[in-house]
């Protein structure tokens, strides 16, 4: 009878979890401190921005000036508005693209169904043709 072999299996299998329980720290360690190296570089290149421009008279101090001139209100404003609008652009461009992506699918399907059905006269995207915008 073989009695070594459960031992050297237990023996296997606790040297693996030792080994990955090492892995795991390493990793854990590693990506902890690349986070905060990353902070620190950022914080440092500020610090060099800042250390450059002290003194000098500049477009940031001057818009800086111009925005320090209107009312808070009047900032969030134009800040919410101009949001708004970039967000609205932003939709609308996801819309379109999801829309061609689906059209596709549901050109195909159709012409199974009925090959002799017509199209809509929509373009790929959903949009309307621009010779029918007159």
């Amino acid at each position: 009878m073989e009695s070594g072999l459960p031992s050297e299996k237990t023996k296997t299998e606790t040297e693996l979890r030792l080994s990955f329980k090492r892995t795991d720290a390493f990793v854990t360690v590693s990506k902890t401190l690349i986070q905060y190296a990353a902070v620190v570089v950022c914080m440092f290149f500020v610090y060099r921005c800042v250390a450059a421009l002290a003194g000098k008279e500049t477009l940031a101090s001057l818009g800086m000036t111009v925005l320090g001139n209107l009312k808070v209100s009047d900032g969030i404003c134009i800040v919410l508005t101009g949001g708004g609008v970039i967000y609205g652009l932003g939709e609308r461009s996801l819309r379109r693209r999801n829309i061609e992506r689906l059209a596709r699918h549901s050109r195909e399907l159709e012409k199974r169904l009925d090959a002799e059905r017509t199209t809509s006269g929509l373009t790929s995207k959903g949009t309307t043709r621009p010779e029918d915008k007159t």
